[in-house]
């Protein structure tokens, strides 16, 4: 008889083998395993056991020169539905929509996703949160995040700019110092389990710096309002003022209309109201340059001061133009060229003077130049070659034409004469380790700087002064109107009026420029609309500075 296990010895060696084989591929799996594939299991050990989660950094604030808030970061709510939990009803849409003032196609369009987490909206407010929690929807989340806030709204959001969703400058001193505010994100991490997370490290996140501009919100404040009236009284298409300490440089107000709220920008449809006019919108600035160019023509030594100008008929042809008066002024002395503010005069002084001489005297007071200082986004405007100018286009640059400048750097240009002949460049930010100005320098002799600072006081104090509603009721003002036209495509013409002065005029203490453009009503100068600007704002800025409210 055969034994069975010789029978089946032959399988059974074979099956020994094969236990063998695999015991061995196994443990060669597990060697490779550890030695070249150890990160590789730790990644995927830890994805599934370890949690890991951003702290977001608090922005830095920035403040006015007082220390008061024009942009913050508060807390906030991002509202996220589960929708394995989240089967609302249309009623319950249209409830969330109203709460969260969204529109109910968009809430509808996020919930089309079948399965999962999903945001529906972010950066909500305390308010809107409670109104929500007491519906008490099922699968209805939130988590809490940091929106930017601007206390100010419109009166500083050229200056101030704006953050994108996640709080990222994307314009005016929120994009410029962008590295600077928005701080160091922190990171928690824990160890997840069935009950929840079982222990955790924490890396708390790094606060932004502060950042604190030179503007006091009290004269920003004064100088919206005035404007916002103002283009809307005038029919205007836009405005914008500046006002200066001329002792420091430093820009107390900045502002524009029109504007926009930079906490809710939503129906927003013109993308214009973004654009910081003040120092973006160049333009020719009309009579406004006369005292630069008055200035020139006295400095070159080529004119007596005592000179007498016979503008009469009131037109004069040059270079193949005609330039004319208001009305036939007569004999002028210089003074009586700016109080009246007279074209025919201006021509006849400056036909004399070469041309690289005037080009490089404006130069001096920034034209052309782009206002660096500031930081904030700004245009150089236009002055040309000297070498490209026709004698028609000599005259034309000594009233305000073929020269483009904007409003910022029309303070640039006056800050000279407030400051005693001496060019100190603007600046917005109180810390000076921020910015970089230029040195000091003289563009004219003090003489010179108060023979031409006398002819603008009488400007506006003269009873024939194209300035006189410039004037502030106790103080002496010094300064000068521009009326500059435009014409549009359409074949029509638009104005842009401006006053440029300071206050008090010996020793001033604020200098102002009004801007508005887009004038097509009879009154458009710069006499009957920007002047009148000028007396109301700066008045009550320096009530408030002097009364310290």
């Amino acid at each position: 008889m055969i034994s069975r296990v010789t029978y089946y010895s032959g399988r059974s060696f074979f099956i020994q083998i094969l236990f063998l084989l695999g015991f061995t591929l196994l443990i060669i799996k597990l060697i490779y395993l550890q030695v070249f594939q150890d990160e590789f299991i730790k990644e995927q050990v830890d994805s599934r056991t370890i949690l890991e989660s951003s702290i977001p950094a608090k922005r830095g604030k920035i403040l006015d020169r007082n220390d008061r808030l024009l942009a913050l970061d508060v807390k906030g709510y991002t509202v996220i539905a589960d929708l394995n939990l989240f089967k609302p009803s249309q009623l319950e849409i249209d409830f969330l929509a109203d709460s969260i003032e969204m529109e109910v196609n968009k809430i509808e369009r996020i919930l089309k996703k079948k399965r999962g987490h999903v945001e529906i909206i972010r950066h909500i407010g305390e308010g809107k949160k409670r109104r929500l929690q007491n519906m008490n929807l099922k699968g209805i989340f939130f988590k809490q995040n940091l929106r930017r806030s601007y206390p100010q709204l419109e009166i500083s959001s050229h200056v101030v700019g704006i953050t994108d969703i996640d709080r990222k400058g994307i314009q005016g001193a929120e994009l410029v110092f962008n590295k600077m505010l928005k701080g160091k994100n922190g990171v928690f991490s824990g160890i997840r389990s069935p009950i929840g997370i079982v222990d955790g490290e924490r890396n708390s996140a790094e606060e932004g710096l502060d950042l604190k501009l030179t503007i006091d919100i009290r004269l920003q404040s004064l100088a919206y309002h005035e404007l916002k009236k103002a283009v809307e009284n005038s029919g205007a298409e836009s405005g914008s003022i500046v006002i200066v300490n001329p002792k420091t440089a430093h820009i107390l107000s900045l502002t524009n209309y029109p504007s926009f709220n930079p906490s809710d920008r939503s129906d927003i449809k013109d993308l214009s109201v973004f654009r910081n006019r003040a120092t973006i919108d160049v333009f020719e600035p009309g009579s406004v340059l006369k005292p630069l160019a008055m200035a020139a023509i006295v400095n070159s030594g080529k004119v007596d001061r005592n000179i007498k100008i016979n503008t009469s008929p009131g037109w004069i042809e040059y270079g193949g133009y005609k330039t004319s008066d208001f009305r036939d002024y007569g004999t002028l002395g210089l003074s009586d060229i700016i109080s009246y503010s007279s074209n025919v005069g201006m021509v006849m002084l400056c036909k004399d003077q070469e041309s690289k001489y005037l080009i490089d005297f404006f130069s001096n007071f920034g034209l052309g130049s782009r206002p660096s200082n500031i930081l904030i986004p700004s245009r150089e405007g236009f002055l040309p070659e000297a070498s490209s100018l026709s004698n028609r286009d000599k005259v034309s640059s000594c009233y305000g034409y073929g020269i483009s400048m904007s409003t910022l750097q029309i303070a640039q240009a006056f800050q000279v004469f407030a400051n005693k002949g001496v060019f100190k460049e603007l600046t917005l930010f109180y810390d000076e380790e921020l910015t970089s100005p230029k040195p000091d320098f003289r563009v004219l002799s003090e003489d010179t700087t108060r023979f031409i600072n006398n002819m603008m006081i009488e400007t506006v104090n003269s009873k024939s002064g194209t300035a006189r509603r410039a004037r502030i009721e106790g103080k002496k003002v010094a300064g000068k109107t521009g009326t500059a036209e435009k014409k549009k495509k359409n074949g029509k013409k638009s104005y842009s009026a401006s006053f440029s002065g300071f206050v008090p005029a010996n020793d001033p203490i604020l200098l102002g420029v009004i801007v508005l453009h887009g004038l097509t009503k009879e009154e458009h100068s710069g006499g009957t609309i920007a002047a009148p600007i000028f007396s109301r704002v700066v008045g009550q800025s320096l009530h408030t500075l002097e009364s310290g409210s």
